[in-house]
């Protein structure tokens, strides 16, 4: 589920194989992405830059909603012109 030309990233939640739509994929122009995909120089980057404090990290969360209300996460995500980073409660 996503809009087109959307990017899908796939995190760690729960092992084993995943199912994947390939020609819906295919059709919608969707890219599939894994989470691990950071060096450890870019990960103690953004740390610091978080621990540091100088930013206030959270107020890029726009909203939050429980894992229960998936799709409603979803499309408000792709509503960029009212969201900026949507965070789902698992």
């Amino acid at each position: 589920m996503g809009k087109i030309v959307s990017r899908m990233v796939v995190v760690a939640v729960l092992a084993g194989k995943r199912p994947v739509d390939i020609l819906n994929m295919t059709f919608a122009q969707h890219a599939l992405i894994g989470s691990g995909g950071y060096f450890p120089e870019d990960v103690k980057d953004v740390m610091t830059i978080m621990e540091s404090g100088v930013w206030d990290i959270e107020s890029i969360i726009t909203h939050e909603f429980p894992w229960e209300e998936l799709p409603q996460a979803i499309e408000t995500a792709a509503d960029t012109e009212n969201a900026l980073n949507v965070v789902i409660r698992y």
